[in-house]
């Protein structure tokens, strides 16, 4: 399927709130709704393998229960192990863009073992890139979020030499979150955030 959104030969329309899910929460609870003929019938799919006839028409969905709510309004208690600020995995995303540019795309928690894979992830795209300059020199800008709603633009005026982005992040531990926060402390004097305000990261690459 994301190869057909890729192609232009479907809109994605009806993944839209699944995925949008999955990239603000890093797990999707809406299963997108099956197509339907005029009639207004589920249309066939195709059957597994080995079947008597070669599509079968899926049953109609049933509602997806609604959380249970305690008695007196009061929300339901999160488990240890369940979606919150330091347990919501790391959403990553690829956009490729004319002229072989690429915009990697990742949104982190605030804090926990999952924004460690975050910031992992960001370092990997900007060694792969770095390694990839063989056929010339490659710049990257960054479109940075913070936690509270501002984005903030690093590099936007000519970029930076991908290696010199990577020697930067290395110089700070290895943390790409804390070189941008510097970064973005040294360009805009209205903004004090710390490394831990960073919740996602657009890296664009050209």
């Amino acid at each position: 399927m994301v190869r057909k959104i890729v192609r232009g030969e479907t809109s994605g329309e009806a993944y839209r709130t699944t995925l949008t899910e999955l990239a603000d929460t890093g797990r999707a609870r809406t299963r997108p709704a099956r197509r339907r003929d005029r009639s207004g019938r589920v249309v066939p799919v195709r059957a597994r393998r080995g079947s008597a006839t070669p599509t079968v028409r899926p049953n109609e969905p049933t509602p997806s229960a609604a959380p249970r709510t305690p008695p007196g309004g009061a929300a339901p208690r999160r488990r240890r192990g369940e979606q919150g600020v330091g347990t919501v995995q790391p959403a990553e995303s690829t956009t490729y863009l004319p002229a072989g540019a690429r915009q990697y795309s990742v949104r982190v928690p605030q804090r926990g073992p999952h924004r460690e894979v975050g910031r992992q992830q960001l370092s990997a795209w900007l060694r792969s890139a770095a390694r990839g300059q063989r056929g010339g020199r490659k710049n990257v800008k960054f479109t940075v979020h913070l936690k509270d709603g501002r984005v903030v633009s690093v590099g936007d005026k000519g970029g930076y030499a991908v290696s010199a982005a990577l020697s930067r992040s290395r110089a700070e531990g290895q943390d790409p979150f804390a070189w941008l926060n510097n970064e973005i402390q040294a360009r805009y004097e209205e903004f004090y955030p710390s490394a831990r305000d960073i919740i996602g990261v657009d890296v664009t690459i050209y």
